[in-house]
């Protein structure tokens, strides 16, 4: 047996309060989708949709979208290197449906939509989150 100096890892420094701040605005938004899931299930069950195969793939769709979002976002806040391209493309395909809301009568719910994508967009190329993602 070598009995040489065991080499420790080197220790990552602090996470960046901004790094933080998007990976549980990621988090947030995957228990929003699990919100809209048990929405859709709760119009489902009761009988108020008119179409229920496809409130049924809906409610399906944002289950296992929220589970992937949510994994992502843990990943973004234990600095995995690989989360951060999928939350990008989320953060793109929620600003696809939140602008359209502003003219459809929606407002809240685009702003809902585009404010916290903004947020994460612009904060994930920052190079202080940048740095510490991408390894």
């Amino acid at each position: 047996m070598p009995s040489g100096p065991v080499h420790q890892p080197a220790a990552l420094p602090r996470r960046s309060p901004l790094l933080t701040l998007i990976g549980v605005l990621v988090l947030f938004e995957a228990v929003v989708l699990v919100a809209a899931a048990a929405y859709l299930l709760r119009g489902l069950l009761g009988g108020d949709v008119t179409a229920p195969i496809a409130a049924a793939a809906m409610v399906g769709a944002a289950l296992v979208f929220a589970v992937a979002i949510g994994f992502c976002g843990r990943g973004l806040l234990q600095r995995a290197t690989w989360a951060r391209s999928p939350v990008v493309v989320w953060q793109l395909l929620q600003l696809a449906a939140g602008i359209p809301a502003f003219s459809g009568g929606s407002p809240w719910i685009g702003a809902a939509l585009v404010l916290p994508a903004v947020v994460v967009l612009v904060g994930l190329f920052l190079p202080s989150v940048s740095a510490q993602v991408s390894r």
